[in-house]
């Protein structure tokens, strides 16, 4: 009577992992299937419906969507002390662009092109005395890669006055750029420790044409 119970339990055991084995196996059918799919898609120049953008914050040649503003905008923000302005011909794609939270990530983009431009910071604990530190390296860092070829240009940007703000901006070259972007980027600190990111960014069969058009938001950034 034992053996029939330990062979019944045995029996058991093995057609539960039979059947969690054939579970996977199908999940991993399951799983080459939409790469399959994807591959045939792509082959037939139909985007997957759950692929990304390749940068967030990137408009599309295709892009229709309402909202592009008829006249350039100058925005200040409510809970940092900047401004900055967007040119006519840009939409806001995410966040408030005033800045309603401590920390926000403002999108902007300009249909029919590549472009795009980021906002977002980040405050570090007051105590921490990691912000010239922090520039200093960074900006040594990038005028390294400057000569690897990865930037265009590199120098300091510091705006000083009452928010003490310090910082560096990078222009990316179109070989070595950030996944087929080229970025300009300024990078700063204020005195009370935030940390913020102004990016300016297009694919590079955009860029040159662009370029003057993304310096001037980069530059349109005002400290109090």
């Amino acid at each position: 009577m034992r053996k029939i119970g330990r062979t019944l339990l045995i029996m058991t055991i093995g057609g539960l992992s039979l059947l969690l084995a054939s579970r996977d196996l199908w999940a991993q059918w399951g799983a080459i299937q939409q790469g399959v799919d994807a591959a045939r898609r792509a082959g037939q120049g139909q985007p997957s419906p759950q692929s990304p953008k390749a940068y967030e914050g990137s408009a599309s040649m295709s892009d229709t969507k309402t909202g592009v503003s008829t006249a350039s905008v100058t925005y200040q923000n409510n809970v940092r002390p900047f401004s900055y302005t967007i040119p006519a011909g840009w939409r806001l794609e995410r966040g408030n662009p005033a800045g309603n939270a401590e920390r926000e990530n403002i999108i902007f983009m300009k249909p029919g092109t590549t472009c795009g431009f980021n906002i977002s910071w980040h405050q570090y604990p007051p105590d921490t005395n990691i912000r010239k530190a922090n520039v200093e390296a960074s900006y040594k860092s990038a005028m390294s890669e400057k000569s690897i070829g990865k930037y265009l240009s590199v120098k300091r940007r510091d705006q000083g006055g009452k928010s003490g703000v310090i910082g560096w901006e990078t222009i990316e070259t179109a070989e070595k750029g950030s996944g087929g972007f080229q970025r300009i980027q300024w990078n700063c600190w204020d005195s009370q420790n935030y940390s913020y990111t102004f990016m300016a960014h297009s694919e590079p069969k955009d860029f040159n044409a662009n370029r003057a058009e993304l310096q001037r938001i980069i530059d349109s950034i005002r400290f109090k």
